[in-house]
């Protein structure tokens, strides 16, 4: 795989964030086979998951290659239409923003439309949304739901193991994620660790708990412990603070929004019959809301869980080719 392009980005919708998060951010840019920077190539946006790298370039295990390097032998194949892969920073103090506009967080969905601006600006793409598609697997996989409801900058959505149905993925996490909190010694206590560590699963999961509060929360100077479903002391439920994540929920928001979905060229699901975090139940009640609106769309239940599913990405970008193909949408 050829080293990727590395710009760095000044966000104007970054600048004077609520969390002091950086304005300046990374973007990653792979470039396809045979770009020359004059053929036109489609761009497939990808939203890494909660707390990870920004990154497609590294392995994510010692065994076998990058997920851009995947992808890239690929394209050159011919099982995935050549695109660039461009891989935005949505990263916070927290360790993800959902990639959506946040009073507690920032705006991180005004953010991705400035990366795609100035990767159009920067390089040769098909500037308009049928030569877009926008990816992404867990946090990424619910970023691009919600770039696909939310925006008309896409005309693909591929999401994996999606936040969706939040009493599945997020209730069933909540009671061990107090428990690593109170052993922290509180909210304060966990938010230290970031530094210190140990960055172990239970930590990974109470972090993104929290995350979670401050990404749906609805104003500004929330606080990590205000932004929890419960009280992190007592374990008292505060149903308004839940109801406002309910809100971000995507089988809550389908109906607002199933007209958008409907729209697409292609909107694919994919989920791991036992996802570690209990993500197949809500991709299951999401495909099902999906039916019951009409919505037409692409839904894969794989022999997984939530980790270790790189190889379901290649023959879900391949069904792109539905989208860039032999009509002269890809490489025009």
């Amino acid at each position: 795989m050829s080293e990727p392009v590395v710009l760095e980005h000044t966000s104007a919708c970054l600048r004077g964030n609520p969390l002091g998060d950086p304005y300046r951010r990374r973007v990653e840019v792979h470039l396809p086979p045979g770009y020359d920077g004059v053929r036109r190539f489609p761009v497939v946006y990808w939203l890494p998951g909660f707390g990870a790298h920004p990154s497609l370039a590294n392995r994510a295990l010692a065994f076998g290659g990058s997920v851009a390097d995947r992808l890239r032998r690929a394209m050159t194949d011919g099982v995935v239409p050549p695109a660039l892969l461009v891989v935005p920073d949505c990263t916070t103090a927290h360790g993800g923003s959902q990639y959506i506009d946040s009073a507690a967080c920032g705006r991180y969905a005004g953010h991705l439309a400035e990366v795609v601006a100035e990767v159009d600006c920067r390089f040769a793409t098909l500037a308009e949304p049928a030569g877009r598609a926008v990816a992404g697997k867990s946090s990424g996989g619910y970023g691009a739901l919600v770039a696909g409801m939310t925006s008309r900058l896409f005309a693909a959505v591929l999401a994996f193991s999606p936040d969706a149905g939040f009493e599945h993925c997020y209730l069933p996490l909540l009671p061990a994620a107090l428990d690593t909190v109170r052993a922290a010694g509180g909210v304060e206590g966990l938010l230290a660790r970031r530094d210190t560590g140990p960055h172990d699963v239970p930590f990974m999961v109470a972090m993104s708990i929290v995350a979670m509060g401050m990404c749906y929360a609805d104003t500004p100077g929330t606080t990590p412990a205000d932004a929890l479903p419960c009280d992190p002391e007592t374990g008292l439920f505060r149903d308004e603070v839940w109801q406002r994540w309910l809100g971000h929920d995507p089988v809550r928001m389908l109906p607002a929004h199933a007209g958008r979905l409907a729209a697409l060229g292609l909107l694919h699901l994919s989920v791991g019959e036992r996802d570690d975090y209990g993500m197949h139940w809500g991709v299951r009640a999401l495909h099902a809301a999906l039916d019951a609106h009409g919505v037409p769309h692409g839904y894969l239940e794989h022999e997984g869980g939530h980790h270790g599913i790189e190889h379901v990405f290649t023959g879900a970008l391949a069904r792109l080719w539905d989208l860039w193909g032999k009509d002269g949408a890809c490489a025009a």
